[in-house]
């Protein structure tokens, strides 16, 4: 009865060996996925920098700089909340049958979020290394003390933004996986013209800057004149982008 008592025991002890095996080997995979998140998340602190400097050089608007840093972010918080749980996994001493469960869904869900979170950064990457301006004569589009544009330019508005819209669509195509907006930082410049008290110009300027009794002054007439255009030029592009209806990006997406 002795020997027969021992016989079973052997397979028993064989068993949770196996087990003990199966479990480090899940956590050490487990830890070297998470390393690899850390990393992701140092290379978000480099890109958040990166967005940071952009911003301060004018090269970035609020609007962008907002979404950019809210992607990055939402992104960051994934990361620290998937090391959190990988971690009460990787601590444990259990080696049941649904700890090794449990552990094995948890390598396959890091390693895909591992895979999407590195997507994420190289797009991130790429979108803050790109700086597209598209600088336009304004002695070409606007008459002097004038901020509307010439008919004539209106009704050739490809000319003027089609480099820009070849650019945007070879982005978009790249990642097809982001949802994309288009924000447009427009900025106009007054001309040399003087801005004469009750002229034509003048009042429609102080309308806009909605003065009933109060003068402005030539400098807060020469910003008001500068924003009129910058605004006239944003409009343009909207109208350009209706045209473009084969691409949806420009009709849902512009901001």
């Amino acid at each position: 009865m002795k020997s027969l008592f021992l016989l079973l025991l052997a397979p028993v002890f064989f068993i949770s060996c196996v087990s003990t095996k199966k479990m480090n080997s899940g956590k050490s995979k487990l830890n070297t996925l998470d390393s690899q998140l850390v990393s992701y998340h140092k290379d978000l602190e480099r890109l958040d920098h990166a967005r940071k400097e952009k911003e301060a050089k004018n090269q970035l608007d609020d609007t962008a700089s907002n979404r950019i840093k809210k992607f990055i972010d939402n992104t960051a918080m994934r990361i620290d909340t998937i090391i959190e749980k990988n971690m009460v996994l990787v601590n444990g001493n259990e080696i049941s049958r649904s700890d090794w469960n449990n552990l094995n869904t948890a390598i396959i869900s890091t390693q895909a979020a591992s895979q999407t979170i590195s997507r994420r950064i190289v797009f991130l990457d790429d979108l803050l290394k790109r700086n597209l301006v598209v600088k336009l004569d304004q002695d070409v589009l606007f008459p002097p003390g004038s901020y509307t544009i010439a008919p004539a330019l209106v009704s050739n508005i490809g000319k003027l933004f089609e480099p820009a819209a070849i650019e945007i669509d070879k982005f978009s195509a790249k990642y097809p996986d982001f949802p994309l907006s288009l924000v447009i930082t427009a900025k106009g410049y007054a001309d040399a013209t003087s801005i004469s008290e009750g002229s034509g110009l003048y009042n429609k300027l102080k309308e806009r800057m909605k003065l009933s009794n109060a003068v402005p002054d030539s400098k807060e007439l020469n910003k008001e004149l500068s924003r009129a255009r910058a605004e006239e030029v944003k409009n343009l592009f909207k109208q350009y982008a209706d045209s473009r209806n084969d691409n949806g990006i420009y009709k849902r997406n512009i901001l």
